[in-house]
């Protein structure tokens, strides 16, 4: 089962810390059943009007970006994360 951890915006949106689903794919693949899962607020707070994934969020697939969204494999013992990068001046 691949875990998916939620944090900060993400978590308030689903109202869950993780979840674990039976799943294999690549990370764009990943990404949109999930958005399909928890809805409009949850594509808007991951995605820009382009469809694309947000400069300020942040994935990562056993603690390491991705390579490539589009290419990167998921497999069932891996762990993806979800979250809002925080910058400041």
């Amino acid at each position: 089962m691949v875990k998916i951890k939620f944090l900060g915006r993400f978590r308030e949106i689903t109202q869950i810390k993780e979840i674990d689903i039976d799943y294999s794919g690549t990370v764009d693949e990943i990404l949109k059943f999930i958005t399909q899962e928890y809805g409009p607020e949850f594509k808007e707070a991951l995605f820009d009007d382009n469809g694309e994934l947000k400069d300020y969020m942040k994935i990562l697939v056993n603690g390491e970006d991705p390579d490539s969204m589009e290419n990167q494999k998921i497999s069932p013992e891996d762990e993806v994360v979800l979250f809002q990068t925080i910058a400041g001046g």
